[in-house]
């Protein structure tokens, strides 16, 4: 099942905030939950869903999926590692 399919423990919506607030909250978000959980992060900043935001959850090693609910509007899942 992709992460997309499951219920999110947390969701943060960062709409109409630039770089670095959708990563900085993601980060902080993350920090206070627990391995396993995931938190949904809605975003509309293209350089969040292409760089920031899986760079942080490859070098963290948390699993990323990400889907495009609306134009130019992101929908991402982060299951914390």
């Amino acid at each position: 099942m992709a992460l997309r399919d499951e219920k999110p423990t947390i969701t943060v919506d960062v709409k109409g905030k630039v770089c670095p607030y959708p990563l900085l909250e993601t980060k902080l978000t993350l920090k206070k939950m627990k391995s396993g959980e995931i938190l949904e992060v809605i975003v509309d900043t293209e350089a969040a869903v292409k760089t920031s935001l899986p760079n942080l959850c490859q070098k963290e090693k948390h699993e990323f999926d990400c889907i495009e609910k609306s134009p130019g509007v992101w929908n991402i899942y982060i299951k914390k590692a």
